[in-house]
């Protein structure tokens, strides 16, 4: 592990360059880095899914296309700015809720989700306290719920799948399936 690089990101003040990518995804690169892959959930529509680390709601706003009126999204954000960002993007869905905090200090109740959704978001919580996230996300799920997972692996960006599985097996989930290749990782947990 020590040769991967934790980077401290300042998510309430993000870069010029963070600002134009979420840009960028929201108005061209939603349908090739998003549909695809929410297609893989197998969602009837009427769940309860939870989109940790949101950020903008871009990802959201495309997950949306799979839930019906019966289904809930509720979105969380450590940061302030990325959820205003979200609540601008998805105010026009009734069924979504934008939760900016710390996912332990929000009122989010266990057992509450179907489907969690976590992408490129691990990778940037400080190393001591990711299992402790991972262990308060289990919790949300419901019995025989569904954690999706995407991670970034690249030693200059990411995390090592290794590390990955161990958190998630620590904290009581089961890889139902995974792929990888040089740069990300993609799994699927069962509780």
């Amino acid at each position: 592990m020590s040769e991967y690089q934790f980077k401290q990101v300042d998510f309430e003040n993000p870069s010029f360059l963070f600002v134009l990518e979420d840009m960028l995804k929201n108005l061209i690169g939603g349908m090739l880095f998003y549909n695809s892959y929410y297609k893989t959930f197998g969602l009837k529509g009427n769940e309860k899914v939870l989109d940790f680390g949101c950020g903008g709601g871009t990802g959201a706003k495309y997950l949306m296309k799979f839930l019906n009126k019966s289904g809930h999204l509720t979105c969380v954000d450590v940061a302030h700015y990325w959820i205003t960002k979200a609540e601008k993007r998805l105010k026009k869905y009734p069924n979504v809720e934008c939760k900016a905090g710390e996912i332990g200090e929000l009122n989010i109740h266990d057992s509450s989700f179907d489907v969690i959704s976590i992408i490129h978001v691990i990778h940037d919580i400080e190393p001591a306290k990711r299992q402790d996230k991972i262990n308060i996300l289990a919790r949300k799920l419901k019995k025989d719920g569904t954690l999706f997972i995407r991670e970034p692996v690249k030693k200059s960006h990411g995390m090592p799948v290794e590390e990955i599985q161990t958190l998630l097996s620590n904290a009581g989930l089961k890889e139902a399936e995974h792929t990888e290749n040089k740069s990300e990782y993609r799994g699927k947990f069962i509780r």
